[in-house]
């Protein structure tokens, strides 16, 4: 039988990893996600909230997002343009590299 991802696995390993999450109403949230748990009551640090055309419309910082009210969470992946943002005259390093954690935008 075939191995298959359980949801919570999926949380699990997008965890110190930027997430987008929908929540109902409409609204979307774009962040860190810090934790998690089985109510799938989210955790997300550096959070922003979208806009529909996906620029930021409001930095909330560190937010908890109640479970009932997530209609999806997606992993995202860095742009390249954030990516070479800050490089250049020794600031390539972040935290995150020095620690061994997965990069952020």
């Amino acid at each position: 039988m075939v191995d298959r991802l359980k949801p919570l696995d999926i949380l699990n390993k997008s965890l110190k990893s930027p997430v987008i999450v929908k929540i109902r109403g409409g609204r979307e949230f774009r962040g860190v996600l810090d934790g998690y748990d089985l109510h799938m009551n989210l955790v997300l640090r550096d959070a922003e909230e979208l806009d529909s055309d996906a620029s930021v419309k409001n930095v909330m910082g560190e937010i908890l997002v109640r479970g009932d009210n997530v209609v999806y969470v997606s992993p995202t992946v860095q742009k390249e343009t954030e990516k070479d943002r800050g490089k250049g005259k020794g600031e390539g390093r972040s935290e995150a590299k020095e620690t061994g954690e997965k990069g952020t935008w």
